[in-house]
């Protein structure tokens, strides 16, 4: 993948489960872990539509340079919106090695 095409600045979050004191069900915090360059792309309206009748949420797709720590259960920011990862993140069809592909849904 080209450098000149990762022009997006994202931020990488990993969830961290801290157990309540009283010993019951535990909390979920996101904390940033990377910040990366990315070509993140919104949908277009007729993708949103076409994902919405395959009943998928997703929103954006974001390429960035291969990573093994980035998974489904990982956040991504991009300008002030949070982005859950939807799927597994899916591999470049040359060597699969080159640069990673992430669906993004929207999160509150």
């Amino acid at each position: 993948m080209l450098a000149s095409k990762l022009r997006n600045r994202i931020t990488v979050y990993k969830s961290i489960n801290t157990p309540s004191p009283m010993g019951g069900t535990s909390s979920t915090s996101w904390t940033p872990t990377v910040v990366l360059w990315a070509n993140f792309t919104p949908l277009s309206v007729k993708d949103v539509i076409n994902a919405q009748a395959a009943d998928s949420e997703t929103r954006a797709r974001c390429q960035l340079r291969y990573r093994t720590d980035i998974d489904s259960k990982t956040r991504i920011e991009h300008r002030g919106k949070m982005y859950a990862v939807d799927g597994d993140p899916l591999p470049d069809d040359r060597s699969g090695l080159e640069y990673i592909t992430l669906m993004l849904k929207s999160v509150s």
